[in-house]
């Protein structure tokens, strides 16, 4: 059976029609900001639950988070938006606690330069600051060049010493891949530190505020953290989204999205097993843009699909593995290098009411390939392939582990190749020629965000669009 919900709709007049294609923190806070305009807005998700990155999975007695999240911003109109969601009981704040475990030692993190002048050791301190000594004399003697990939960034700013046994193994253990094979933009949490502003960070704590990176922004800033788990910022947006009026349509399927002359749409979903057709205004995709390019109509050409599918996805695993109550690691969470997972996340220092009480749990992050061996393992393979070695480091024993569980993301992280922005460029391009489309979020925008940081891109989003007419 086919519907057809476009006449439905024309009764309640000349209300712009909106579809948003994902249910995640983008997709519903878009949607509250186009509701708050008076539009009328539909998201469409294709997974049963609303949620996207930002979401706690709840497995009998245990609330699992898709890796450690906070809320946080400089932003203080946006912070406010996120606390203002909660009653007061329901957050609860407190200040960065990471470290990196670093050939047996536990270093800060982000990496500071007493670290390395105090906590490396003394070979590896002397290198580094001949390194970074003879690195700096360099740049002063010699024509500044771009950068070509992320090697380059990492020994210009840092040294080729720390590079080799810091920053390239971390790195290319994350991803997967070499180095030279990476685009500057692949790690976030160093993206606009330069050894000096690691100086600075450690000495001064004082930062310039339009220019702080995410490792910058959550060591100087507030944290909030949800009780019941990060994955309650998505039901309260949620529960907004649905009390202004917005629908939200789950297990949702589009097969096309065919584009009108007078910047219309028609789209075609399944949706309870019916076939439906909408007419829409504006369209905002959340989702990859590989699967959005597959279904527009017109069909993209076999340029602009090659283009949108080479534009790639990590996929994270997380293993939670479940133990005695015990402050296993001495803080929130540990950056890992020359194991199989890339960070260790101490569950009971976030909330202890995320497992039963008595317990603790251990959430390890594997990062892979979709359909790769990582990803096509059992999760009694991925217990076997991490618990020797953490056992090795101290950190907990085979026979105190009560249970374990996985949670997998197929779309975790935008992966930033070399030349990814040349892709990216051309297809923006594409997309900026059809009227009333607009990408945005993580993966819609293939764009590293935090939380806040997608809703204040949706605000200004909603604003541009409240400007131009367009809604």
């Amino acid at each position: 059976m086919i519907r057809d919900l476009g006449d439905i709709y024309m009764v309640e007049g000349k209300k712009k029609r909106i579809v948003i294609l994902g249910a995640g923190v983008t997709g519903l806070s878009a949607g509250i900001r186009y509701l708050d305009n008076g539009c009328d807005v539909t998201i469409l998700e294709k997974a049963d639950h609303a949620g996207g990155l930002a979401r706690t999975v709840v497995r009998g007695d245990y609330r699992l988070d898709i890796g450690p999240h906070h809320l946080f911003s400089q932003n203080e109109a946006i912070l406010q938006e996120m606390i203002d969601l909660f009653e007061k009981d329901e957050l609860i704040s407190f200040s960065r606690d990471a470290k990196i475990y670093f050939h047996d030692r536990f270093l800060d993190y982000p990496l500071t330069a007493k670290n390395v002048i105090f906590n490396m050791g003394l070979k590896h301190a002397l290198f580094t600051s001949i390194s970074v000594v003879w690195t700096s004399l360099l740049k002063l003697f010699t024509k500044k060049r771009r950068e070509a990939n992320f090697k380059e960034w990492a020994t210009t700013n840092f040294g080729s010493y720390l590079y080799g046994i810091f920053f390239k193994p971390y790195t290319e253990q994350f991803w997967g891949v070499s180095c030279e094979e990476l685009s500057l933009d692949c790690i976030p949490q160093t993206s606009k530190m330069s050894f000096a502003k690691t100086l600075k960070l450690i000495f001064l704590k004082k930062f310039e505020k339009e220019s702080l990176s995410v490792a910058e922004r959550e060591t100087s800033l507030t944290l909030y953290y949800p009780i019941k788990g990060i994955g309650a910022i998505v039901e309260k947006l949620e529960k907004s989204f649905l009390s202004k009026g917005g629908k939200i349509k789950l297990s949702c399927d589009v097969s096309e999205l065919i584009t009108n002359k007078d910047g219309s749409f028609n789209i075609h979903f399944q949706y309870e097993r019916e076939t439906v057709v909408d007419d829409v205004n504006l369209v905002l995709s959340t989702i990859p843009i590989s699967s959005l390019a597959q279904i527009l109509r017109p069909l993209a050409s076999p340029e602009i699909i090659q283009r949108a599918n080479s534009l790639e996805y990590l996929s994270t695993i997380v293993l939670y593995i479940v133990i005695h109550e015990r402050d296993v690691l001495d803080c929130a969470y540990l950056y890992m290098m020359d194991r199989p997972y890339n960070r260790i996340s101490n569950t009971n220092r976030f909330h202890h009411k995320l497992c039963p009480e008595g317990e603790n749990m251990l959430a390890l992050e594997l990062t892979c390939h979709f359909n790769d061996k990582t990803w096509n393992s059992s999760d009694e393979e991925l217990f076997e392939k991490c618990i020797d070695y953490l056992e090795s480091d101290n950190f907990i024993s085979r026979n105190e582990v009560k249970q374990y569980l996985t949670v997998r993301i197929k779309n975790a992280y935008p992966f930033y190749r070399l030349n990814y922005k040349n892709n990216l460029t051309e297809i923006f391009k594409y997309f900026k020629n059809i009227p009333n489309l607009s990408l945005a979020g993580r993966i819609g925008a293939f764009k590293y965000m935090d939380i806040d940081q997608c809703l204040e891109d949706t605000s200004e989003l909603v604003e541009r669009h409240k400007k131009e007419g367009t809604i």
